[in-house]
């Protein structure tokens, strides 16, 4: 359905604030990695990550020829994927079970107390 809307007009229209939205979300989840990491929290940001492989994606299918795809092309070969691929790989060594043996083995420290003791 979206295909036949779409389908000759998708190239007409502007899409200039789609891709400022896209940017602003790309910052604020790399701010909010790099808050988390450098908190030494073990959640790293796997939506950060394919957010960044998605707009080198949609960047290279809709760039126009010559200069605008090369730029799109390095882009996305120099900065988003090389992104998207660090966090996805501090995204999975955030997870108990694949990091290494010795890593996991610390319990979370709690500051709760039971009822009646």
């Amino acid at each position: 359905m979206l295909i036949a809307q779409l389908h000759g007009a998708a190239g007409t229209r502007s899409f200039a604030s789609s891709w400022i939205g896209l940017d602003v979300a790309e910052i604020v989840g790399l701010l909010q990695s790099a808050l988390l990491i450098r908190r030494g929290s073990r959640a790293a940001s796997p939506v950060t990550a394919t957010v960044l492989a998605a707009d080198a994606w949609f960047d290279l299918m809709s760039a126009a020829p010559k200069f605008p795809y090369a730029q799109a092309m390095f882009l996305a070969c120099f900065a988003e994927l090389p992104l998207a691929v660090l966090l996805g790989w501090a995204s999975w060594h955030s997870l108990s079970w694949a990091a290494e043996p010795g890593m996991s083995s610390e319990k979370p420290k709690t500051s709760y107390t039971t009822i009646g003791s």
